[in-house]
C-alpha cells in the first residue's frame, strides 16, 4: 500500500503494518486505518498517520513518560473492540497540542492499541482526567516537541 504523506512524504505498508480502529477517532470516524510511526526527530513522539488522507497525523506520546501515575479507567464495554487476549499487550498513547511553551496532552480521551491484534480504539476515561494537560518538558525537549508539533 502506498500513502503519499505531507509529514513522512510516500510511504510503502504492508495492510498488516496499518491498525484498524473500527469506530475511527473523535473527529474523524470515517477514518478507520491508521499507521503508527516513530517521530525521526523526538523519540518521545510517535504518529499515527491516516492510510487514507495523506494530510492527517495526530502526534502522541506515552502519558506514563510523563505522568507515572497516570491508569485509564474505563468499562469492559468500552474495551471489547480491541479483542484482547491474556497476556495481549497493549500502548496507551495520548494526543499532544500546543506551542513552545505551552505543550498539553488530552488524557482524558486516549487511544488504546492492541498490539497483536492491530486494533485501536479511542476512549473517554470515567474518571475526571483532564482534556489539556501541561507536559512537563525540559526545555530543549519542549522546543524539540514544539518544532516537530510546528512542521505538522
Amino acid at each position: 500500500m502506498r500513502i503519499d504523506t505531507q509529514r513522512f512524504g510516500t510511504l510503502r505498508l504492508n495492510a498488516n503494518q496499518l491498525f484498524l480502529f473500527p469506530q475511527g477517532l473523535i473527529g474523524m470516524e470515517t477514518l478507520r486505518q491508521w499507521a503508527l510511526l516513530p517521530d525521526p526527530q523526538n523519540e518521545s513522539v510517535a504518529w499515527l498517520q491516516s492510510a487514507s488522507r495523506g494530510d492527517r497525523a495526530i502526534a502522541l506520546v506515552s502519558p506514563r513518560a510523563f505522568f507515572e501515575d497516570y491508569r485509564v479507567h474505563v468499562t469492559r464495554r468500552e474495551l471489547a473492540c480491541l479483542h484482547m487476549q491474556p497476556g495481549a499487550e497493549m500502548y496507551v498513547m495520548t494526543t499532544v497540542s500546543g506551542h513552545v511553551g505551552k505543550l498539553t496532552t488530552n488524557l482524558r480521551s486516549p487511544l488504546l492499541l492492541n498490539l497483536s491484534r492491530r486494533l485501536g480504539c479511542q476512549v473517554i476515561t470515567s474518571d475526571d482526567q483532564p482534556i489539556q494537560r501541561p507536559l512537563p518538558l525540559a526545555s530543549q525537549a519542549a522546543a524539540s516537541m514544539a518544532e516537530v508539533l510546528r512542521a505538522a
